[in-house]
């Protein structure tokens, strides 16, 4: 079968009738849909992970600004024998 066959079947193709007020049922259903507010458990659970999360970010930004320890850094600086200047022509 060749691609001009199975494209004219497409020629084929009839629009189908809807039944009467479909549209009118849809857009009930859709209007009587009511919003139901999150269950209580959710919401202290959704309060206690973003407590959880602000602590830990303000721990980590406390620790990490008391040490200003760069010996690790320099060490690896120098066993693989990089630049530690901005200077690009060693001017």
């Amino acid at each position: 079968m060749s691609i001009d066959n199975q494209l004219d079947k497409l020629k084929k193709i009839r629009q189908v009738e809807a039944p009467p007020f479909l549209f009118t049922r849809i857009r009930e259903k859709i209007n009587s849909l009511t919003e139901r507010p999150a269950p209580v458990k959710w919401q202290l659970a959704f309060v206690a992970i973003a407590i959880l999360l602000i602590v830990l970010n303000t721990e980590i930004i406390v620790r990490s600004s008391r040490t200003t320890d760069n010996s690790a850094v320099d060490q690896v600086v120098n066993s693989m024998q990089l630049s530690s200047s901005n200077d690009l022509y060693h001017e």
